[in-house]
C-alpha cells in the first residue's frame, strides 16, 4: 500500500543546498521504491507542485541517474547509478577479501573485530565482525573515524609516508571526544612515533568512553597503507584478565601480516 504521508522532513544542517537535498531524496525514494514511480507517485510522496516534481526527475534523467519509460512514463534508476555500482564493487573487493579474516580474528580474541579503509585521506569503517562473547560491541558501518584518536585511524596515518602524514595532521580540527582524546598536533606525532615504534595503535578511551580499540595497519604493495584491521573491547574487562591484552596484540599483528602478505600475491 502507498504511504499516503509526505516523506518526514529531518531539520538539515545550516549551509545545507535544500534543492540538492530534496534531488537527492527523491532519487533515494526511487532507489528504495519496490517498483518503477510515476510523476504523479512523487508528488504524492514528496508533497510537492506537479512543474517542481517533473523539473527533478527530468534533470536526474538528462544526468542519468533516472531512466524514464516512454510508454509507461515510470521513472527507474538510470545507467548512471549502474555504473557507480560497478566502481563501488572493485572498492569493496577488499572488505569482502578481509570478511573471513575478521571473522577468524574475532573467534580467536572473542572481541569484536572491525576494517578500516584508507579513503581518500580519510578512514571509513567498512566492515566488522562479531564474537560469540555475550558483550558484543556492534559498529555503524560507514562511519569515518578519527585520524587523531581511533586506532584503525592512527594505525593508517603512523605509517604514511612523512610529508602525507604531516599534510593530514595540519589539516585536522581536533575535538575533544573523551578525556583522553589527543587534542594537538605535537602530542599526536608522539603518538604515531610510538605507534611506528611498536607495529600497532592504541585507542584508549579516546574516542568513546570505556571501549579501548588496538588496530594494525594492512599494507598494499608499495608498502603504504591501504587500512587497517582492529579489536574493540571493554575496558574494564580487558583490564581485569592478566595476558589478556597481549594475547589480542599478538592476534592482531598475526592476522594483519597474514592480510599484507595475502594482497602482495
Amino acid at each position: 500500500m502507498d504511504n499516503p504521508n509526505p516523506v518526514n522532513e529531518v531539520e538539515s544542517p545550516a549551509g545545507h543546498i535544500q534543492s540538492l537535498e530534496k534531488g537527492l531524496r527523491i532519487l533515494d525514494e526511487i532507489i528504495e521504491a519496490p517498483a518503477p514511480l510515476k510523476l504523479a507517485d512523487i508528488v504524492r510522496r514528496f508533497n510537492m507542485d506537479r512543474a517542481s516534481a517533473f523539473r527533478f526527475l527530468q534533470t536526474l534523467e538528462h544526468r542519468g541517474f533516472l531512466r524514464k519509460d516512454a510508454t509507461t512514463k515510470e521513472y527507474d534508476v538510470g545507467g548512471r547509478i549502474y555504473y557507480w555500482a560497478s566502481r563501488l564493487r572493485e572498492k569493496t573487493r577488499l572488505i569482502d577479501s578481509f570478511h573471513e579474516q575478521l571473522q577468524r580474528l574475532a573467534s580467536i580474541t572473542q572481541q569484536t573485530t572491525h576494517l578500516g579503509l584508507f579513503v581518500n585521506d580519510r578512514v571509513l569503517l567498512a566492515d566488522f565482525a562479531l564474537s560469540d562473547s555475550i558483550i558484543s560491541i556492534r559498529h555503524c558501518i560507514g562511519v569515518l573515524e578519527p585520524l587523531y584518536s581511533s586506532a584503525v585511524g592512527k594505525a593508517v596515518l603512523a605509517f604514511l609516508p612523512v610529508e602525507r602524514r604531516e599534510a593530514l595532521i595540519n589539516n585536522i580540527e581536533f575535538v575533544r571526544l573523551t578525556g583522553n582524546t589527543i587534542m594537538n598536533a605535537d602530542a599526536l606525532r608522539i603518538d604515531l612515533a610510538i605507534t611506528r615504534d611498536r607495529g600497532y595503535a592504541i585507542d584508549a578511551n579516546e574516542t568513546h568512553e570505556g571501549l579501548t580499540c588496538i588496530a594494525r595497519p594492512i599494507f598494499g604493495k608499495d608498502g603504504v597503507p591501504v587500512a587497517s584491521i582492529g579489536i574493540t573491547c571493554v575496558t574494564a574487562l580487558v583490564s581485569a584478565e592478566p595476558g589478556r591484552f597481549e594475547h589480542l596484540i599478538q592476534s592482531i599483528q598475526a592476522m594483519g601480516s597474514e592480510i599484507t602478505t595475502n594482497l602482495a600475491i
